[in-house]
């Protein structure tokens, strides 16, 4: 099954655990939907600020097909027939956040969905497509929504400055600005309060996945796959579990209350040492 924002493949590992808790920190804010922030296209290098002549790509895909023969002549062909990957990832479609690269996964072992702002939305087929197909399919053991601190669609959705047609799709994040106007309304920094709204997204969209059709169905006929809320630190490289998971109805509904007391404790801790 072929999709342009999915990298569909096959892993081999046992070890079932999934990385839960490390340090959490905060990003620098930058400006919303900013080149550098929502994953727009650009042909400049990051780390070099060179320019990349779009030849280059196929000439590094050449040379990265090589190099694996070269570890492994015969990687290709098993991955060729056939894909079982335990993970699925539904992360934001900025070009700082390669799901495989942040993981140290291998092409096969991790089923990706991307979008802006990371959302999951009941109306939007192309990611409840690649959810049912996950999940009914391929069977995945793990599904995991990260969202990114600096997210230029939490801040532009926060800002709502006038966008266009992606003002449409950032209203599911507006509407949550409302939902914990409260817990927002006590932060004073700007650059806490949107990566606050990043961490509660990735919440809301852990408990929008989690009450889908598909999830639904899929625990009532006792399906073991699990919903996993992880934030990724651009500025230091680090995934961080916000420690909402969702392992049935039951279990989601008590983690999405508790992962957003925690997010409201640590703000009233914070607003008494302001």
């Amino acid at each position: 099954m072929s999709q342009a924002n999915n990298n569909n493949t096959t892993n081999n590992s046992n070890d079932k655990s999934v990385p839960t808790n490390t340090p959490r920190a905060r990003s620098d804010s930058t400006n919303p939907l900013s080149p550098r922030d929502c994953g727009c296209s650009s042909i400049f290098n990051a780390s070099h600020g060179q320019k990349i002549e779009i030849e280059t790509l196929i000439q590094n895909n050449h040379e990265w097909s090589s190099r694996i023969k070269q570890e492994d002549p015969s990687f290709f062909e098993k991955l060729a027939v056939a894909q079982k990957p335990r993970f699925l990832w539904i992360g934001c479609s900025d070009s700082r956040v390669p799901a495989e690269r942040l993981t140290g996964l291998e092409p096969g072992q991790v089923f990706v969905h991307r979008n802006v702002a990371n959302l999951v939305i009941h109306t939007d087929l192309n990611c409840l497509s690649v959810v049912q197909y996950a999940v009914d399919i391929l069977q995945v053991e793990h599904i995991i929504v990260c969202g990114h601190y600096g997210c230029g669609g939490v801040a532009a959705a926060y800002e709502n400055p006038e966008l266009g047609l992606i003002n449409n799709w950032l209203l599911h994040i507006r509407d949550n600005v409302y939902k914990h106007e409260q817990l927002l309304s006590k932060i004073r920094s700007k650059k806490r309060l949107l990566d606050t709204l990043c961490e509660i997204n990735v919440v809301e969209q852990v408990f929008n996945l989690g009450n889908s059709t598909v999830m639904q169905s899929a625990w009532k006929r006792g399906q073991n796959v699990q919903i996993h809320g992880w934030i990724y630190g651009i500025h230091d490289g680090y995934l961080r579990d916000l420690e909402i998971k969702g392992t049935c109805r039951e279990t989601l509904d008590q983690s999405y209350r508790k992962a957003i007391s925690k997010l409201e404790h640590e703000q009233s801790l914070v607003v008494s040492h302001d």
